[in-house]
C-alpha cells in the first residue's frame, strides 16, 4: 500500500490543501480514490463525500464513514450542494482522470465530466487535488479534443469562482515513510480495501477481474512463493 496507492491518495489531499474540518469530494472510488477518503479522515476532514458508480466500492467508501454518491442515480454536482447547504465542498480530488465514463447505460468515455464536475462541486476559492491520470495523447478516443490530450474544460466557471488546481504524479518517497508510521501506529489502516489475497501465478486472471471492475474485486494482494 505504501510503494503506490496509499501515498498517491494522500497526495491528492495535499493538492487539494486539505484542512482539519473541511468537507472534501472525491471523485473516484478506486484504490486511490479511496485512500483519498481516507488520507482526509485522518487529516481531520468534517465531511467525505466519494462519488462513484461501482457499489462494491462505494461500500467500501461507507465503511469507513464516508458519504457514497451514486452518479448513476443521482446528480452527484446537487447532491454535494445538498450536503453543504448549497455551498460546495471546501476542496475536491479528481481520482479517475481521462477514462472517466458518463452514467449513460453505454458508458461512453467523457474525458472532462469529472473536472467540470469538481469545478461545480467546489466552493468559491476551493482547491482542486487532480491525481487522476490524463495523458497528452489518446489516439483511439472518440472525441477529437481528447486524442490531442485536451478537453473543453469550464474555465470561465473555475476562474470567476477563483478557484486553484494542483496536479501531479505522486513522489512516494516523499510520504511512505509518514505513512508507514501511521500504519504501525494504527492511525491508518489502508487494508480495508483488500478483497483477494493470491498466488502470483494467479496474477494475470486476478488483474482481468480488476481491470473490467468486476463486482468485488477491488484490490489484491499477491503472495509470492505461497
Amino acid at each position: 500500500m505504501c510503494a503506490d496507492i496509499f501515498p498517491t491518495g494522500w497526495h491528492a489531499t495535499e493538492l487539494a490543501g486539505v484542512k482539519p474540518g473541511d468537507a472534501i469530494v472525491i471523485y473516484g472510488s478506486g484504490p486511490v480514490g479511496l485512500m483519498a477518503a481516507h488520507s482526509a479522515m485522518i487529516k481531520g476532514a468534517r465531511s467525505v463525500m466519494v462519488v462513484d458508480c461501482h457499489p462494491d466500492r462505494l461500500k467500501l467508501a461507507e465503511s469507513i464513514g464516508a458519504t457514497a454518491i451514486d452518479y448513476s442515480k443521482e446528480d452527484p454536482v446537487q447532491r454535494v450542494m445538498d450536503l453543504t447547504n448549497g455551498m460546495g465542498a471546501d476542496v475536491g480530488c479528481e481520482c479517475v482522470g481521462y477514462q472517466c465514463h458518463d452514467p449513460s447505460p453505454h458508458r461512453h468515455e467523457n474525458p472532462n465530466l469529472t473536472m467540470n464536475n469538481l469545478v461545480s462541486s467546489v466552493k468559491f476559492t476551493g482547491g482542486i487535488g487532480v491525481v487522476g491520470v490524463f495523458v497528452p495523447e489518446d489516439p483511439g478516443a472518440e472525441d477529437e479534443l481528447a486524442k490531442k490530450g485536451q478537453i473543453a474544460f469550464d474555465w470561465g466557471k473555475c476562474w470567476f469562482k477563483g478557484q486553484h488546481i494542483a496536479t501531479g504524479q505522486c513522489n512516494v518517497k516523499a510520504y511512505n515513510r509518514q505513512l508507514r508510521n501511521l500504519i504501525h501506529a494504527g492511525r491508518a489502516k489502508p487494508s480495508f480495501i483488500v478483497s483477494h489475497e493470491l498466488k502470483l501465478d494467479q496474477a494475470p486472471e486476478a488483474y482481468k477481474h480488476f481491470d473490467v471492475r468486476e463486482h468485488g474485486w477491488t484490490k489484491v494482494v499477491l503472495h509470492p512463493g505461497r
